[in-house]
Parts: C-alpha cells; sequence; structure tokens
C-alpha cells in the first residue's frame, strides 16, 4: 500500500449472478497520475468506476480515496469527496442548457443551505454569482460558448460529451474519471 496515493482499489470483486465483472482488481494512483483503463467490450471498466463512484456495491475488497474508505460513502457525498466522472452513455439532463448542466457540477462546493436559499440572502446571491463566473469560464475553455444557452438534447454526441466533462470539471475534483472520453 502506497501511503501517498489519492485512490487505493484493492482486491475489489463485483458479480452478478453468476458473471464475475471483477475479480480482484488492485491499484493504486498518486496525485496528477494519469491513469488508463484498457481492456475489451464486457472487460470490467465501467463496472470498476461504477464502483468507484458508489453506484455498484463491491462484493469484496475494498477502495480507499485519501485513506478512507468509500464503502461507507452514500452515493450522493461521493462529489464532495472530490470525485468527478463522466459516463459511458451520457447522463446530462437533456431539456437542460449547456450551462445549467455545467453548473449543476458545482453543487458540491456550494455551502449555502436551504434555508438560505429559500431567503435569497447576501451569501447565496454571491455564491451564485461566483457559481456562474466559474461555470461560463469552463464552458469558455471547453469551446461551448456558441451552444452555453441551448439544451443539451440538441447538441451532437461530441459536444455533449464535452459537456459532461466541463460538469465534472466544474466540481474542481481530486480524481477524475473519464469513462469511454475518446467516443
Amino acid at each position: 500500500m502506497t501511503a501517498a496515493a489519492l485512490l487505493q482499489v484493492r482486491e475489489v470483486g463485483v458479480r452478478f449472478g453468476g458473471i464475475v465483472a471483477l475479480d480482484g482488481v488492485s491499484f493504486d494512483v498518486a496525485p496528477g497520475q494519469i491513469v488508463g483503463l484498457i481492456g475489451p467490450n464486457g472487460a470490467g471498466k465501467t463496472t470498476l468506476f461504477n464502483c468507484l463512484s458508489r453506484l455498484y456495491e463491491c462484493d469484496r475488497g475494498d477502495i480507499l480515496f485519501g485513506q478512507r474508505s468509500l464503502l461507507g460513502v452514500p452515493r450522493h457525498g461521493i462529489a464532495a469527496l472530490g470525485i468527478g466522472r463522466t459516463f459511458q452513455n451520457l447522463a446530462l439532463f437533456r431539456t437542460m442548457s449547456v450551462l445549467q448542466n455545467v453548473m449543476l457540477g458545482r453543487h458540491c462546493r456550494t455551502r449555502s443551505g436551504f434555508l438560505r436559499n429559500a431567503l435569497r440572502t447576501p451569501i447565496v446571491r454571491a455564491e451564485e454569482e461566483a457559481t456562474a463566473a466559474r461555470c461560463r469560464e469552463l464552458v469558455r475553455r471547453l469551446d461551448l460558448d456558441a451552444v452555453a444557452h441551448r439544451p443539451v438534447a440538441d447538441l451532437p454526441f461530441g459536444t455533449q460529451k464535452r459537456v459532461e466533462l466541463a460538469r465534472a470539471l466544474a466540481a474542481e475534483p481530486k480524481l477524475l474519471l473519464l469513462d469511454e472520453p475518446a467516443s
């Protein structure tokens, strides 16, 4: 076990009935390291990503992020820990605009709660302005300016993949999981 590892995957196993999807997968990822998972269709790459983001439960093994086991972390807490991801099959809000989708990715970095939002306090307005500015910058950097206010459903697949990347980056993740990034 590497003490400096950002991510540690230890003997992870997943079964779907009689089908073994992952069998004893182990590896470390250090901060700043770029790692690629390569394998044929059905090899378990997306299954592993789904375990890392807590969409699937592991049958055995452990996943540590910054020395903390992710197995007890609820799905909705993964982004706040600093893990962002894109999906093999797009997971965008199709009727929302590009900018709105990207802003949703920033939600885990906001601090104002229900009451402050309901009252529209100055803190909430300032946070919303900062979020919008950060997300507009991401839209610009990923060359999405021209479509920023269009519904994502109207866009080609490749453009939608960039929207999904912008949304993942909006959360300022420490670990970014890109599932089928070149598709």
